[in-house]
């Protein structure tokens, strides 16, 4: 048997109402900036609960021009260290300085007392990440923290499509939310990403950022943009994505309880709590490894003789990787919350298509590689 990490799911159905639909696009002769985009962008907001969505190629891009919107250009943005190095990066791409914060080991998302230590004359903003699907517990508090002192907030909703606190859909709590499309994501479009926003200058300044900073057409160009378009045939993917997406996070919660149930009494594990406000989305499905547990070697054994790929989340964070090491200095130690928990998570494969014994194939392999490698970490064990 062979389990992956993740994969994407289309229906039959889905694939010929995709086919179709690319058909049209390829026979219309209109490759970009069409109707399909338009209807994705119309849909992703109100799915969302915002006045606008705005396609463009990638997160990283949408997290480039929002930054760019709100001048981060010599000022500092506050960022966990639990995050891809695309939602540093970005800042770096917009002038700024990415300014890292510990997470709360709770939920691995940023933890909202280091971040009030970490502002400063320099903070411009705040990027808060939802992880693994689960919506930022604190984004709340966050957003009135950054209405008082005049910063923006940014949500990365990379992981959360769909995800929900108190009710209101992640992407919706901030000045913009970014998400991404990627092969691996919640939904995706192959690659690509969308803007959230309930700004009308922001919206206008990204639809001519993703386009080489178009003002009435290529003739003319008002600001200093790029080729951050979503084409038309992604939308496609998207509207079809988009639509199932509610169906398809309720079997990933089926999923998650399911794992839930079969994992809570195995040692040397500890599985993350969900509070009834909250509706995770389930992009990844993680567990806390004990102290004793070799992670590296569990996921090793895990593949090798169950077949089964395991995922973490960001390990090594941000500032242990070597580019950023050498580019701001930091070190291991520096947050060690984030690389102590981090370096015990291992994330079970969690994909819409996953049946009920494929669930408790991965939650006895599980029990068995866990029995095999913990207190030890020989490479003979595989």
């Amino acid at each position: 048997m062979k389990i992956p990490a993740t994969r994407p799911c289309f229906t039959e159905k889905e694939i010929e109402d995709i086919e179709d639909k690319i058909s049209q696009v390829l026979k219309s002769g209109r490759l970009i900036l069409g109707p399909f985009t338009r209807q994705l962008e119309e849909e992703f907001a109100s799915y969302c609960g915002v006045k606008y969505a705005i396609a463009v190629s990638s997160c990283t891009a949408a997290l480039e021009i929002v930054l760019r919107y709100f001048k981060v250009s010599g000022k500092e943005v506050i960022v966990p260290c639990n995050t891809f190095v695309a939602t540093c990066n970005a800042v770096i791409y917009a002038g700024g300085t990415p300014v890292l914060t510990e997470i709360d080991p709770e939920n691995l998302c940023i933890d909202f007392n280091d971040l009030k230590k970490k502002v400063s004359g320099l903070t411009a903003g705040i990027i808060a990440v939802h992880i693994a699907g689960f919506p930022c517990p604190e984004i709340e508090k966050i957003h009135e923290y950054c209405l008082e002192r005049n910063l923006f907030l940014i949500e990365d909703v990379a992981h959360a499509h769909g995800a929900m606190l108190n009710g209101k859909k992640a992407g919706s709590f901030g000045d913009a939310g970014c998400f991404s499309f990627y092969p691996t994501k919640v939904m995706t479009t192959g690659t690509g990403g969308m803007i959230t926003t309930d700004n009308a200058g922001l919206a206008e300044f990204a639809v001519s950022l993703r386009h080489h900073g178009v003002g009435e057409g290529l003739h003319q160009i008002v600001n200093l943009g790029n080729d951050w378009l979503l084409d038309e045939v992604r939308a496609v993917l998207g509207i079809s994505q988009l639509r199932a997406l509610e169906l398809n996070l309720v079997r990933r919660n089926e999923i998650a309880q399911t794992y839930s149930m079969l994992l809570k009494e195995i040692e040397n594990i500890r599985l993350f709590r969900v509070p009834i406000n909250i509706r995770h989305s389930y992009y990844k499905f993680p567990v806390i490894l004990s102290e004793s547990v070799d992670k590296y070697l569990l996921s090793r054994i895990m593949q090798e003789l169950y077949g089964i790929e395991t995922g973490s989340i960001y390990d090594p964070p941000c500032h242990l990787q070597p580019v950023y090491q050498s580019r701001f200095g930091y070190r291991p130690g520096a947050f060690p919350v984030a690389e102590n928990v981090l370096r015990r998570t291992i994330c079970m494969p969690i994909y819409v298509q996953m049946t009920d014994a494929d669930i408790s194939y991965v939650s006895e392999s599980l029990q068995a590689c866990l029995e095999r490698v913990s207190g030890k970490s020989s490479r003979s064990l595989v």
